[in-house]
């Protein structure tokens, strides 16, 4: 068993496209056009020619003003992507639940182009889940990334607060749950070694949590609080809080299925009614879950949902001894729970057994008893040790996912430091939930996609025993900020791709390396090759003041001042009259001085040496100075 994510390469609309990587194009071959947009050749740079290497954002149908300015012929809200969590989800899942909505008249259409478009509201809130820290604006700017600096024919901007708001109103909170269930489920294989089995079948956990939300009148009124016997005015809770009961997987703590319920419902009424609507998601998995969960009624809906049940039961819960005592060799004992009818025909079968728990640090045990009961009865394929073991990962399956979602949204808004989802209206609060936990999995299937790269296979090796590297090892927050990083870098739009780059023109082909070439110089020890480098200079206006000369669009090459290194050291001094030796720094490339014994310097330079200071007038360095014009004139070749 596999993941439920379609696998798309370069979440590209093209299957099979690959990641354009690095662009390298000569540097000399860039050329500006107009108001700030550069162009480049198509040649391949040879060795040691000056190159620039760049990152594509888009692919788009050119623009050519008259001025020469090239744009791109494109919609900022059509191309913009979720970065690394769009390969995962798979490009264009998100435009097909908008043109369904449409379809169905629960989104209204839009007669014409606007600043924003359904898809980019739906991953805006998926992004700013992620994004505790920004407004709509800020999160909006990181969501477009490097797309907001494209010079589009169209121009975009990002929208006030107020805008964004109207645009998540329109957008009701089914179609975001439909993008939730596109990306819930495992993203573990059962022979991977994070998985988790008993008896053949993947082990899950259910779970609940309460989550704050903005205190308004309105939340207050939908979702009410806990802890409290007042549910508004002074003795009520701080912050009106949201019950969600979540099923995941312990394999990569993957969500495999969700459901919303106020803070007034129980978790019991949450989880039956989630296994009745969604039975498929309880079918062929052992259900792990904590004492206050066990119940006739909901174990029965997982069993009739084709799955089973591991649960810890509290003490008041009764367990009467099977005829005969019931015990089995593996310690274990059958027993059932009563019906909610008190019929004997209704008594639901489980297998029961006693753990006495240990203490985390002290290491001693205590006599208070864990009862952990199970529907799987043959004691043989689910061992009453297994059955323990297999209790005991519920907390990572499903406390440890509960606390890691709650970091990506701690601290938003302005209300608390807490995790708070800030949505102000009822509609919103459960729109901005499922793209809460459409981020979060997403994120988790970027980290378990790590797992299969070469990467990972090769810090495998160097490990003792060549032990693999399980989910259980990654960091959910470095992959968290690793999604924010591909999001504002613009790693992946609409047309991120090689072949999207090349689809008009065909993939170039590029050429071996030349290892004999003609009339190029090659970098060999002692010799440094000298690149030539192309500069073209912009129409500038005379400065006042100056000589008003036509400024004019021409190319100049610019040569590096060097020479070979073997050839540098001791030279004579150009002037032959001179006995004193020095350093040589003049090299083959530099222009002849002009002052040597035959080429005095000009008179007038000579004079302007020679004029006196202020105050020297009367002897002093002007007599000096005066007798060295004298000597030059007298040594001064005749014409």
């Amino acid at each position: 068993m596999l993941s439920y994510l379609p696998d798309v390469a370069g979440a590209s609309r093209t299957p099979g496209f690959a990641d354009a990587g690095t662009l390298v194009v000569r540097a000399a071959g860039l050329r500006v056009r107009g108001g700030g947009t550069v162009t480049a050749g198509d040649a391949v740079p040879s060795a040691g020619e000056l190159a620039v290497f760049c990152r594509p954002v888009v692919t788009a149908p050119a623009v050519v003003r008259r001025d020469g300015t090239v744009l791109a012929d494109g919609w900022l809200p059509d191309l913009v992507r979720l970065g690394e969590l769009e390969r995962h989800l798979g490009d264009g899942v998100i435009e097909a639940i908008v043109d369904a909505a449409l379809e169905q008249g629960r989104l209204k259409r839009r007669e014409r182009r606007r600043i924003m478009s359904y898809p980019l509201v739906i991953r805006l809130m998926i992004a700013m889940t992620l994004m505790p820290d920004g407004s709509y604006c800020e999160s909006l700017a990181r969501l477009a990334g490097l797309l907001a600096d494209v010079p589009f024919a169209l121009e975009w901007h990002v929208p006030t607060g107020k805008v964004v708001t109207d645009w998540r109103l329109l957008v009701p909170a089914e179609v975001m749950e439909s993008v939730f269930w596109e990306a819930a489920g495992p993203l573990i294989g059962d022979d991977e070694p994070s998985a988790v089995l008993l008896a053949g079948m993947t082990v899950c956990a259910a779970d609940g949590m309460l989550v704050n939300l903005a205190d308004t009148p309105a939340n207050r009124a939908m979702f009410g609080c806990t802890g409290t016997a007042e549910q508004d005015g002074e003795g009520a809770a701080p912050f009106p809080q949201l019950r969600i009961v979540a099923l995941a997987a312990r394999a990569g703590r993957a969500m495999l299925g969700a459901i919303l319920g106020s803070s007034r419902a129980g978790e019991q009424t949450l989880l039956k009614r989630l296994a009745r609507r969604r039975p498929e998601l309880f079918a062929g998995r052992v259900t792990c879950f904590d004492r206050n969960f066990p119940g006739h009624e909901l174990i029965t809906a997982i069993l009739d949902a084709g799955g089973h049940v591991v649960a810890r039961v509290g003490t008041g819960v009764a367990l009467p001894l099977e005829p005969g005592g019931g015990w089995l060799p593996d310690g274990s004992r059958l027993t059932w729970l009563n019906a909610p009818s008190g019929k004997k025909r209704d008594r639901l079968p489980v297998r029961a057994a006693e753990h006495n728990a240990v203490l985390p640090g002290g290491g001693k045990e205590v006599s208070e008893t864990c009862t952990v009961i199970t529907t799987l009865l043959d004691h043989e394929a689910a061992p009453a040790d297994a059955v323990r073991e297999t209790y005991l990962t519920r907390w990572s399956a499903s406390e440890t996912t509960f606390g890691e979602d709650k970091t990506t949204i701690t601290g938003a808004g302005n209300r608390t430091s807490g995790p708070v989802l800030r949505s102000g209206s009822p509609r919103l609060v459960i729109q901005e939930a499922w793209a809460w936990l459409t981020a979060t999995q997403l994120v988790r299937a970027s980290a378990a996609a790590v797992l299969r790269t070469e990467a990972a296979a090769a810090r495998a090796l160097r490990r003792e025993g060549s032990a693999p590297v399980t989910a259980d090892e990654e960091s959910f927050t470095a992959v968290w900020r690793h999604a924010i990083r591909s999001m504002t870098s613009s790693q992946v739009t609409a047309s991120s791709s090689l072949e999207a780059i090349a689809a008009a023109a065909g993939t170039p082909e590029i050429p071996a390396r030349q290892r004999h070439q003609d009339n190029r110089h090659r970098e060999t020890p002692g010799h440094r090759v000298r690149t030539r480098l192309v500069l073209t200079t912009a129409r500038k206006s005379s400065p006042s003041g100056r000589r008003n000369r036509p400024a004019r669009l021409a190319t100049r090459t610019v040569e590096p001042r060097a020479r070979p290194a073997a050839t540098r050291g001791q030279q004579p001094c150009p002037d032959t009259a001179s006995t004193t030796g020095k350093t040589g720094t003049k090299t083959d490339t530099e222009h002849e001085s002009p002052n040597t014994p035959n080429k005095r310097k000009h008179l007038k330079i000579l004079w302007a040496l020679a004029r006196p200071f202020p105050g020297d007038e009367n002897g002093g360095a002007h007599a000096v100075r005066r007798r060295r014009l004298d000597l030059a004139l007298r040594d001064r070749p005749k014409d």
